[in-house]
């Protein structure tokens, strides 16, 4: 029975753990950034570049890419600005050469008034170099401040599953009480 439990408990975890990991891809961040530059790649079916040393081989498409830099830090980030279409995660989006379309306005008047203003990017997912994985930026646009936003609708989603997972839990609870032999 000890060890069923202990079985459980490590099952438990490791759930929590792939749960938090696919919400801390999905789920979207926020950046306040100077973009400094935009580019489109051709990349194949698998996301590679296609390039000398990698061919044509089949289907490719466009993928458009945004380099900006952290104003306070001086880092660079790279976000890769792809629609998701129907698939996961579910963004639904279809505006990938609007939010271009935005940045580079936003890095034009960098150019013309030599004032680098500030861009809020919405994005999801993480920055794996090893494996050539950027996150996609959702959304651009100007903003006034060096400061992050408050991340509302995290914040909100998290409190609904966490509230969610604690009724789960009393009512199974309840339930095994109710069943349990007097």
């Amino acid at each position: 029975m000890k060890k069923l439990r202990s079985v459980l408990i490590v099952l438990a975890l490791a759930v929590v753990l792939a749960v938090a990991a696919v919400l801390a891809y999905v789920l979207p961040r926020h950046a306040v950034v100077n973009i400094n530059g935009h580019e489109v790649k051709r990349v194949d079916r698998d996301g590679h570049v296609v390039d000398g040393r990698n061919p044509v081989t089949g289907v490719t498409r466009d993928v458009f890419f945004l380099y900006a830099s952290d104003p306070v830090k001086k880092e660079i980030h790279v976000y890769r600005n792809e629609d998701t279409g129907f698939g996961f995660p579910w963004y639904f989006k279809f505006d990938s050469a609007e939010v271009q379309g935005r940045a580079q306005l936003i890095e034009a008047d960098n150019t013309v008034q030599g004032v680098r203003p500030y861009a809020l990017v919405t994005y999801y997912g993480w920055r794996i170099p090893m494996f050539s994985l950027f996150p996609n930026a959702v959304d651009v646009r100007t903003w006034d401040r060096p400061e992050t936003p408050f991340p509302v609708f995290n914040t909100v989603f998290l409190s609904l599953l966490v509230l969610l997972i604690v009724v789960v839990w009393w009512r199974i609870r309840r339930w095994r009480k109710g069943r349990a032999p007097a």
